[in-house]
């Protein structure tokens, strides 16, 4: 299923956590293992010869510590599918992604979300003028 909406872009040279929420889907039971996948979208001018590199690390977990707008740190507990992306490209600069993490369930249900990263185009704008 496809997440409406996208990631925050990743910069060339940035490594960073994206984490997709089962919790919806996944009822009594819970996740025991996770993959996913990343590729270039289609109609790209951005190139990337193994964009499945791009995956650093995958795990799957039961709580998440994000921050609210106030700045603090929140646990939330669910079903979560998290991984670590980076090593990006020079060749990647202006291109979108597509993230895919893929769940098999305690109870045998295979579950799959996606979404969009980009790669924002290199901004070359004086900092001081």
């Amino acid at each position: 299923m496809h997440i409406p909406g996208q990631f925050s872009p990743i910069e060339i040279g940035e490594t960073d956590n994206f984490c997709f929420d089962f919790t919806a889907d996944v009822g009594a039971a819970t996740i025991v293992s996770t993959a996913w996948s990343c590729a270039l979208a289609p109609f790209q001018t951005a190139t990337d010869s193994n964009p499945a590199s791009r995956i650093l690390s995958v795990i799957a977990t039961d709580t998440i510590q994000v921050r609210s707008a106030d700045g603090r740190m929140e646990t939330r507990t669910g079903a979560f599918s998290i991984a670590s992306l980076g090593t990006f490209p020079d060749t990647a600069l202006g291109g979108t992604y597509v993230l895919e993490a893929q769940v098999t369930l305690s109870d045998g249900r295979i579950l799959a979300l996606n979404s969009t990263v980009q790669i924002p185009q290199a901004d070359f704008a004086p900092l001081f003028d």
